[in-house]
């Protein structure tokens, strides 16, 4: 998730209940709410264009008639405010609603690559935008303790002269292979420990963004590690890189996800990285954390000393148990956090230990019922302070998260946990204690280790394994079956939080509930969300369908495949976009021929044509794999049906998917019009896509606003601008010839130096 705050949600019911909306868009509720009964589609009056407004398309973070919230807060209202609506009859739509519904102000903010899972790369718009990374600082303290620590690897002194010499190296192999250590221990021992930093960003672009403005991010006498992924930059790009580092007198370690065995050819600065020995990493590793225990221990403690401490170490090194646990460790990281675990066990009954390493490897369930196991009731220990398990709960749920946010969602679920014990009332404002160095203690196999190399601001929930959240929810449902009406409850209250994380993280956390018991999550949780009148209800329905598939189970997958289908023919609105939405998430990328035409069916229907879940979701398919295809030849049906609500879902499409370029190779050439550039005819079918979306009066100012990237990424692109020359005048003669050029008039005036609008400012005036 991002770490950046997303725009106000909705926090009051929207427009279209059944207090507000009277007689408008009326609901068949004949049948249950998830019904799969075919009935008819109401009629409607569809064809009725809207009025102008300020362009655009309705889209998920922006009020609709069903979207809208019914509020006074000016943040969650279109401009000029909501407007009232009172049809006088029974399927006839306000036009101030319909104005309303297609109001977008925020479409830029939501049109980003990470919409649709990174397959989407952003159009360069005149001039390439620099690369968007970030730099953060590795702390010195845990440099050292890497560097102390460090096991020698094959090849680490042909590394450690050719960093010296080139000043670069680049290590390609699998992830936990312990490459992020190596690369600090390199670099430590060209720069210190003081001047190591880390480069976070676009994977594709991160080299470029060293290699920008002469070089001047490089720093003389530091030290840079850069994971860029799978993207492994070109040798050109890896030689222009070594001689920016050396004329500035820096270093840099690349790391290359690559997990076959030998890679062949690695390059002069390339070298295959093989994982250590874990016994060697498990006893220095056991080592450190006894010895940092040792430091924390209480005067009590009669027996914590340093032969007490060697002995301990001996016997778990020699534990066949240990050896076990070894060979079939998955990763340097996981032995680094065992040997954390079992310092944590010094003190512990012998019984501790011996469950410890009985556990079988990967046994996250047994670790996550350890955890949110209450002490055995004695007069000197009670149980677990309500607060406080809530809290521990959710430090797992939120991994990766803000603390502000966990505790925010700590204090949620405590607020229902106390209404479960059958409270009448609880306490306006929870005060509580919260040290979770006490409640969630590192060393215990669920809180990261503290210093993980890189300086959190906001400070975040760490923990181990990420895979302990899915067991904990497991745990949660099926061994703490009285926490179970208290999580509902949370979670319903947190997919309306006012931040987009918060509400995803909501979605993800009742997907995992979903795999373990689909029936009871589905009806108490997943069902009410999708019938929701609140849009983003419905969108953690669609994403917790999306997380529970992603299990890879075949009868869960059936299961979630016939209920969304069973959502696309139900008369009820909310279930018809919600299987929209879903139909945007993997539950209908994974198969894109098999999903476009559900996706047809809604979209053909009237009940959707106010929203634009139908046009995000085709968007999703065309960046799947294998979509472009597809989909493209499905808006070509669109664009050209006789239904009149297919041409605007078509249109809505066509702005989602403009702004988007074919990728890194040509960063200023729309996807869109590459297909049209290599087909005739695609060519046709943009043409009657782009006249749709310019002369509707909902869609013509976002339209033209588009049109007008197109051709300053054009500038950039000399094939993409010859196209553009003949194919602008096709689609704006005779009909909007005036209005285009009144258009490429303003534009020139904002930017002379705009060579295609100037060109075809000469065209149209000639014609």
């Amino acid at each position: 998730m991002s770490a950046t705050d997303d725009p106000p949600a909705d926090t009051a019911p929207e427009h279209g209940t059944a207090a507000d909306r009277g007689t408008d868009a009326p609901q068949a509720d004949s049948g249950p709410a998830d019904s799969t009964a075919t009935g008819d589609a109401r009629p409607d009056d569809a064809d009725a264009a809207p009025r102008e407004t300020t362009g655009g398309v309705a889209h998920d973070d922006d009020p609709s008639p069903r979207d809208a919230p019914h509020t006074a807060d000016p943040r969650a209202t279109a401009p000029g405010g909501p407007r009232a609506a009172t049809p006088s009859r029974p399927g006839q739509r306000d036009t101030g609603q319909t104005d309303q519904a297609e109001a977008l102000e925020g479409l830029e903010a939501f049109n980003s690559a990470l919409a649709f899972t990174g397959n989407a790369y952003t159009l360069n718009v005149g001039t390439s935008p620099p690369a968007e990374f970030q730099r953060i600082p590795v702390d010195t303290a845990e440099t050292s303790r890497a560097h102390r620590l460090h096991q020698e690897v094959a090849d680490q002194e042909a590394m450690a002269t050719c960093l010296a010499e080139h000043h670069l190296v680049v290590l390609y192999g699998p992830n936990g292979s312990g490459r992020e250590h190596t690369a600090l221990f390199l670099l430590a021992g060209r720069c210190g420990s003081a001047g190591l930093s880390v480069l976070h960003g676009d994977e594709a672009r991160l080299t470029q963004a060293l290699i920008e403005q002469n070089g001047r991010r490089l720093r003389a006498g530091q030290g840079i590690r850069v994971d860029v992924g799978t993207h492994l930059p070109a040798p050109a790009t890896l030689d222009a890189l070594r001689r920016r580092a050396r004329e500035r007198g820096s270093y840099v370690v690349l790391m290359v996800e690559d997990a076959r065995s030998e890679p062949g050819d690695l390059g002069p600065h390339g070298f295959h990285h093989r994982r250590p020995e874990p016994r060697p990493v498990l006893a220095a590793h056991l080592g450190a954390a006894l010895e940092e225990h040792r430091t924390r221990c209480t005067p009590e403690q009669d027996d914590c000393t340093h032969q007490h401490r060697r002995e301990f170490k001996d016997r778990i090194l020699q534990d066949p148990r240990t050896q076990a646990a070894l060979a079939t460790a998955a990763s340097v990281d996981w032995v680094t956090r065992f040997a954390r675990d079992l310092a944590a066990c010094l003190h512990e009954p012998a019984e501790t230990l011996d469950t410890l390493l009985d556990t079988p490897h990967g046994d996250l369930r047994s670790v996550a019922r350890r955890y949110l196991k209450p002490p055995q009731p004695q007069t000197s220990a009670p149980v677990i302070d309500p607060h406080q398990q809530a809290l521990r709960i959710v430090y797992v749920l939120g991994h990766d998260l803000p603390l502000s946010d966990v505790i925010r969602m700590g204090a949620v679920l405590s607020t229902e946990v106390l209404r479960a014990e059958n409270r009448d009332t609880v306490p306006a404002r929870q005060v509580f204690e919260a040290d979770l160095d006490r409640l969630v203690p590192p060393g215990t196999g669920i809180a990261a280790a503290p210093g993980t190399g890189l300086s959190d601001n906001p400070r975040r929930a760490r923990i181990a394994d990420p895979e302990l959240m899915p067991a904990v929810a497991e745990v949660i449902w099926h061994d703490l079956p009285w926490l179970r009406e208290p999580m509902v409850e949370c979670l319903k209250k947190l997919a309306r939080d006012d931040l987009e994380r918060v509400r995803t993280r909501a979605a993800v956390i009742a997907g995992h509930l979903l795999r373990h018991d689909f029936d009871s999550v589905y009806r108490d949780l997943v069902k009410l969300w999708a019938v929701s009148k609140w849009m983003t209800d419905r969108r953690c329905a669609a994403l917790a369908m999306a997380v529970a598939r992603a299990a890879d189970r075949p009868w869960l997958t059936e299961r979630i495949e016939k209920q969304v289908a069973d959502w696309a023919r139900s008369p009820r609105t909310e279930f018809q976009d919600s299987a929209a939405r879903a139909y945007g998430t993997p539950v209908g990328t994974g198969e894109v021929p098999g999903t476009l035409p559900a996706l047809e069916a809604l979209a053909g229907r009237p009940e959707l044509v106010l929203y634009a879940s139908v046009a995000y979701s085709t968007a999703a398919l065309f960046f799947a794999p294998g979509g472009a295809e597809p989909v493209a030849e499905a808006l070509g049906r669109w664009v050209r049906s006789r239904n009149a609500n297919l041409p605007r879902h078509a249109a809505r499409a066509l702005l989602v998917i403009g702004p988007f370029a074919v990728g890194p190779e040509l960063p200023s050439r729309p996807r869109l019009a590459q297909q049209a550039m290599a087909d005739a005819e695609r060519e046709e079918t943009l043409l009657l896509l782009w006249r749709r979306a310019l002369i509707e009066p909902a869609h013509s100012g976002r339209a033209w606003q588009l049109l007008r990237q197109w051709l300053l990424a054009a500038d950039e692109d000399e094939e993409l601008a010859r196209f553009l020359e003949k194919f602008v005048p096709r689609v704006c003669l005779p009909r909007l010839g005036n209005r285009a050029a009144f258009h490429l008039r303003r534009w020139a005036r904002l930017q002379p130096d705009a060579r295609c609008v100037a060109q075809l400012l000469l065209t149209l005036s000639r014609l």
